[in-house]
């Protein structure tokens, strides 16, 4: 009788073990479920991409611009976007260390916006140490990067197929702007329309 007993109470033990135990491991495995997600969507929100023609290129660039606190590094192959050259030059004003670095044929590129951003007051500057300085790379805030084949221009927007990503990550941000510096250590400043015909 007193074996039974025991045999019993610990069957009963055994049970509420096993329930306790799945209990835990269901609690656990929807805790790591709800973590993967939440950092699945933190990670989507981090990073944006867009394609073109007509699909928002332009405007993510501009956008991420007027978000823009404290500095603005550019890399430019080409650079023939009004409303991007003006975007700069708002930043500007407001308070905002822009530098630009703008590949050699800007200097004779009757429609660079180079001559409009000197004018008005960003530092801008020619690499030439290159056959292409074909980078297209901002770096806001040494937290976001905007790259891509996106160049700065109205084709891209309205005629070409581009791409462009728009990433929030500061350790890509400290490296790319690591290499923004290393190009404008043999970049000139550009001098304007004086440059044409050299």
């Amino acid at each position: 009788m007193p074996s039974q007993r025991l045999f019993i109470f610990w069957r009963f033990a055994g049970i509420r073990l096993f329930l306790f135990l799945m209990h835990k491991l269901t609690f656990a495995f929807c805790l790591f479920v709800s973590l993967a997600h939440s950092a699945e969507t933190r990670t989507a929100k981090n990073r944006e991409v867009f394609f073109s023609p007509a699909g928002g290129c332009t405007e993510a660039v501009v956008n991420a611009l007027e978000k823009a606190k404290a500095s603005v590094l550019v890399q430019a192959y080409s650079f023939t976007s009004a409303p991007i050259a003006k975007a700069l030059v708002d930043a500007k004003r407001r308070g905002v260390n822009v530098q630009v670095v703008l590949d050699k044929t800007q200097k004779t590129d009757k429609y660079s916006s180079a001559d409009f951003l000197r004018n008005s007051g960003v530092p801008t500057f020619i690499d030439s140490q290159h056959a292409v300085a074909h980078n297209k790379v901002m770096v806001i805030d040494g937290q976001t990067v905007i790259t891509g084949s996106f160049n700065f221009t109205k084709a891209a927007e309205a005629k070409n197929a581009e791409n462009l990503l728009v990433i929030q990550d500061v350790e890509m941000a400290k490296k790319y702007a690591a290499n923004w510096s290393e190009h404008l250590k043999h970049s000139t400043a550009y001098q304007g329309h004086a440059d044409k015909g050299q």
